[in-house]
């Protein structure tokens, strides 16, 4: 390997077992290194001199496998979802990597450390006067809900739908309770309870920094879904094969939506992006209802397996699944100014301009 080489080093956590939740959960947790396999070969495919660096349950251990690397010549791609098996604790990775010099794609650690945080994301978005559902927290069932019903309940820290099933909806206090109790119980996190907002249900994938481009829209289809109280990305319509829900669920890229309709969730979208102050890429998921939308998550790190909705929304914009991966690598680069002695950045400015 020659020192003079930029390096691209893929950073990815590895998670063994389940720490708390449903073991069944373990699918959506492992699937992270699974898809850093395949962000490596693609960029491999382009050229790239691709590192695996895995994080599994000591930033020590992180440290160590970074010490061989300058950040000089080496670049993060970084793809860590999570640590030691608490998704909120991939903050403590990120902050590491950029405390030893590493420049890297995607949102720093202090935005991270609010996306994931269910009840700060939404504190900023009302501060910004972006539309999203009414909402407490629950440290403990019992508790009064001071919202409307039907209420959604999910854990307040977790992402890739864990947590999430066919009872996650409620109707009553009783239900609710229920539910806040299973989350607080099994999940070892608080219960975040947000009105339940129906209507159409729009994934908003947009990448860039300075002058942000959205990718076309995806509406999740639940037709074949009779409840309406059903009609939710659940964590079995999302990872389990065999489920009713994963079969009769599905997504459609782009969304049919009129031009005043797609203008506003746009515009929604944008706004939610600069107001979290993402970097490089991002999605956004909305529910669209009396033609406002609502922001329900914010995915500072989106899932990027090759058939997911990040990559199948840049497909469609013309963007195969390698140029997909370099061209996130690009923006970050282009924003941090990362400058390599074989790198060409005026080059990298076209190619971000004219893309």
């Amino acid at each position: 390997m020659n020192d003079e080489d930029p390096l691209i080093l893929m950073l990815h956590n590895v998670e063994l077992d389940v720490k708390c939740g449903d073991p069944k959960d373990l699918i959506a947790i492992q699937d992270t290194a699974s898809v850093a396999t395949q962000l490596k070969d693609a960029l491999d495919s382009c050229g790239y001199q691709t590192i695996p660096i895995a994080v599994k349950n000591s930033l020590d251990d992180l440290k160590e496998s970074l010490r061989p690397f300058s950040p000089k010549t080496a670049f993060v791609f970084n793809f860590c979802d999570g640590f030691g098996g608490v998704n909120r604790d991939a903050t403590k990775v990120i902050s590491l990597v950029e405390k030893l010099g590493f420049q890297h794609t995607g949102s720093p650690a202090r935005i991270n450390a609010i996306c994931i945080d269910k009840s700060r994301t939404k504190t900023r978005l009302m501060s910004a006067r972006i539309p999203t559902p009414a909402y407490q927290i629950f440290n403990q069932a019992g508790g009064l809900y001071k919202h409307e019903y039907p209420a959604m309940v999910k854990p307040a820290w977790d992402d890739a739908s864990i947590g999430i099933d066919n009872k996650s909806v409620v109707t009553t206090p009783e239900e609710l309770n229920a539910r806040v109790e299973y989350i607080i119980s099994n999940y070892h996190q608080p219960a975040l309870v947000e009105e339940y907002i129906p209507g159409r249900e729009l994934s908003v994938s947009m990448w860039g920094n300075k002058r942000i481009k959205v990718l076309p829209i995806t509406e999740m289809d639940y037709s074949s879904i009779q409840n309406p109280l059903e009609h939710i990305l659940s964590y079995d319509s999302k990872w389990m094969p065999d489920s009713y829900y994963y079969k009769n669920i599905h997504a459609r890229c782009p969304a049919n939506l009129s031009v005043n309709d797609k203008w506003r969730v746009m515009d929604t979208a944008i706004r939610a992006y600069h107001a979290m102050g993402l970097n490089d890429f991002g999605r956004v998921d909305i529910r669209y209802h009396n033609q406002t939308a609502y922001i329900i998550d914010v995915n500072e790190i989106p899932d990027l397996a090759p058939g997911s909705g990040f990559p199948n929304a840049a497909r469609q914009a013309g963007y195969p699944y390698p140029r997909m991966v370099e061209h996130i690598l690009k923006l970050a680069m282009e924003r941090s100014k990362w400058q390599h002695p074989q790198l060409d950045m005026n080059s990298l400015s076209r190619h971000l301009q004219t893309a």
